[in-house]
């Protein structure tokens, strides 16, 4: 209810006006937009995720929408803007996705290109090296094969059960548990050594993986890199997502320089580019790994921290707005501009 209330709050908003009068105030900022992947249910009978995915043809309206408003540019132009190098361009929208999914490049990038639209796509090198599914869509796949109709799983000294009796029903589980799991402290490299290890447990206990299927599954396939040479110069950038997806807050500093390090030479010596730009996994740093992502040789590094840049901010720690999954044009428009973030503050107080 409070979503459909939301809605048509905004609706209204963009039909009197609002939008156009916050895009014109706003328009000296820059903003960058977040995606993961790019998907088609109807396209991959074998199994569904039960986190949400963005479908083409929401990607296909949104990107119009957008194009009526914003002028598209890559993430280096955004940063030659923001550090002062170039005038500033209004109204100046970057693409970028996480994690380096296939379909990033078989499913977003032709719709992205129609509107002359650049990307820059960060990825994690030692899933492009090993071909290993992550952990949270192996854990996806695998509950949802799991031989029981209840499940409990330990995260920590946190257990929970997660019911399988539907897929609804094991859908809010799984997401409740995923984001206790990913709001826990301590040391990144044990608790992806357990999420790990719970995949392989309920792998074991069905008899399938997602390792089997991957390399031929739009849903979770990463890119190889032979597809990354392919791409590179074709309207796509590639940044770094560290090598194991590890929260980059929550290691020690020798961790974290080896993450970042290996993953840019990496990217280097197969593109023969140079890979100054930098994700943050699940936008987790510190001002350490500030430190470190500048002394490892990116110029720029973008976070999960929602909301638009100006000239003079931090070019290591640069806001970033998530693309929405399917929900109405709207909110696509309201949170690109900036003005569903203000709402959501003045909600909150």
């Amino acid at each position: 209810m409070r979503y459909a209330v939301r809605h048509l709050v905004l609706w209204v908003f963009r039909y009197l006006g609002v939008f156009h009068v916050w895009r014109f105030l706003r328009r000296k900022d820059v903003t960058i937009v977040l995606i993961h992947g790019v998907m088609d249910s109807e396209d991959q009978p074998t199994w569904s995720p039960m986190r949400p995915q963005l479908s083409r043809r929401w990607l296909r309206l949104y990107m119009r929408a957008l194009s009526k408003h914003y002028n598209f540019i890559s993430l280096q132009e955004a940063v030659d803007m923001l550090s002062g190098k170039v005038p500033l361009q209004p109204y100046s929208l970057v693409f970028t996705f996480d994690d380096g999914y296939q379909n990033n490049i078989t499913h977003a990038m032709p719709i992205l290109r129609r509107y002359n639209a650049t990307a820059t796509i960060f990825l994690t090198t030692g899933h492009v090296d090993n071909r290993k599914p992550f952990w949270f869509d192996r854990l996806d796949y695998a509950l949802q094969l799991a031989p029981v109709r209840c499940r409990e799983i330990q995260l920590g000294l946190r257990a929970g059960e997660l019911d399988v009796t539907d897929t609804k029903t094991l859908a809010a589980a799984f997401a409740k548990q995923r984001n206790l799991a990913k709001a826990r402290q301590g040391s990144d490299v044990e608790f992806l050594a357990e999420m790990e290890g719970m995949a392989s447990a309920l792998e074991s206990d069905s008899g399938r993986s997602l390792a089997d299927i991957s390399e031929k599954d739009d849903w979770s396939a990463v890119l190889s890199w032979s597809e990354i040479q392919a791409a590179v110069g074709d309207g796509v950038m590639f940044g770094s997502h560290t090598v194991d997806h590890v929260r980059l807050g929550l290691v020690d500093a020798a961790t974290a320089d080896e993450q970042m390090r290996r993953s840019k030479e990496a990217i280097e010596a197969h593109t023969n580019r140079p890979c100054i730009h930098l994700a943050y996994p699940n936008g987790s740093f510190s001002a350490e790994t500030i430190r470190l992502a500048g002394e490892c040789g990116y110029i720029c590094a973008v976070t999960t921290e929602e909301g638009t840049n100006r000239p003079g901010d931090d070019l290591l720690k640069l806001r970033r707005i998530t693309m929405p999954t399917n929900t109405p044009v709207s909110d696509i428009l309201a949170r690109v501009c900036g003005l569903s973030h203000a709402l959501g503050r003045l909600e909150r107080r």
